[in-house]
């Protein structure tokens, strides 16, 4: 049995140059996919989700640069491969959904002939295989009359079937890992559940292994296996799904679970928010990030830039568990 992971990602540090300083947007991100695993990446918005998925597909804009760490693909450095063989990986081997599916739909191009390209680039068939191939896929993930549909424009789709047309084209080549980027931002709840379930479809079909990218926990515990909280491009949390909802040990775990609605608890139940911002990435604190926003500071945790400790399975970045810390992961 292979017991190499699909993906790792070991202590990974990215920075950008700005005038205005060093916005260190990713500090340290250490995580492993297993193969066919859904792993949730969460937190808030600039938190370093975004950018920790650009250095896996090594596209980190300028000025950012990859400062330390490495990502193992099949236990290969991707940071070692030609750019011909990152091109290959991208689509072939790892695919992303955005966010904006209307945004990265070519809006001159047919939406069948966009998918195919996808399939005609990474395979060597030709135009009418490659659109044949495209045509069924549109139909695999849900797109009516997709004969049809194929001739058509982005434009000509609503949100949820711009989102499926790009789900198609990620899936056009059978990738070992999709990236899922905030997939269902800006749709409405029953898009959003189809788009959930449509993911978990292709994991099961395939064996696809998905690394889930979003600040909304609600959607996140719907779907994934296990759940990456990142704070300040920090990771400070990690567990499987029911372990991190059902006993959170972060603080700022904590808070986020706390500031979801339910339907429980009555008209008299109110929402708790974290109290205060998250610090300027120019200006992160000396020792725990999270420390000017938490209820259980002590004064060392100002001074002291906590370990990413191991607690049994599971892994959190906070001074109150070393007591339980079987190790250090970072």
């Amino acid at each position: 049995m292979n017991d190499i992971p699909l993906l790792e990602v070991k202590n990974l540090k990215v920075y950008f140059y700005l005038r205005d300083g060093v916005v260190k947007a990713v500090e340290g991100a250490s995580f492993k996919i297993q193969r066919g695993e859904i792993v949730g990446l969460a937190g808030e918005s600039g938190c370093g989700k975004s950018v920790t998925t650009q250095a896996i597909l090594r596209l980190v804009p300028a000025p950012g640069k990859v400062e330390e760490g490495e990502i193992l693909l099949n236990g290969k450095n991707i940071f070692e491969f030609s750019t011909e063989e990152m091109r290959n990986i991208r689509g072939g081997k790892i695919a992303i959904i955005f966010q904006n599916a209307l945004a990265a739909l070519n809006p001159v191009i047919s939406v069948g002939e966009q998918i195919a390209d996808v399939y005609r680039d990474h395979k060597g068939v030709g135009k009418k295989k490659s659109l044949l191939q495209a045509v069924d896929m549109m139909r695999r993930v849900g797109i009516k009359m997709p004969e049809e549909r194929a001739k058509q424009y982005a434009h000509e789709f609503s949100g949820g079937m711009q989102q499926r047309a790009v789900i198609a084209a990620s899936l056009m080549c059978t990738p070992d890992l999709i990236i899922a980027d905030e997939p269902t931002t800006a749709l409405d709840v029953t898009i959003q559940m189809q788009i959930l379930a449509l993911l978990k479809h292709a994991q099961e079909t395939y064996g696809t292994a998905i690394l889930y990218i979003s600040h909304d926990l609600a959607t996140v515990s719907r779907i994934c296996e296990r759940v990456i909280i990142m704070y300040a491009g920090e990771i400070v949390e990690s567990a499987r799904t029911s372990e991190l909802y059902g006993d959170p040990l972060h603080p700022y775990t904590q808070g986020l679970l706390s500031s979801i609605p339910t339907l429980e608890g009555g008209t008299e139940r109110y929402l708790k928010a974290i109290e205060g911002q998250p610090p300027k990435p120019t200006e992160y604190p000396t020792g725990c990030r999270f420390a000017p926003r938490c209820s259980f500071v002590e004064e060392r945790c100002r001074i002291e830039r906590p370990r990413l400790l191991n607690i049994g399975e599971r892994m959190v970045r906070c001074i109150r568990y070393e007591d339980r810390s079987n190790g250090n992961f970072d």
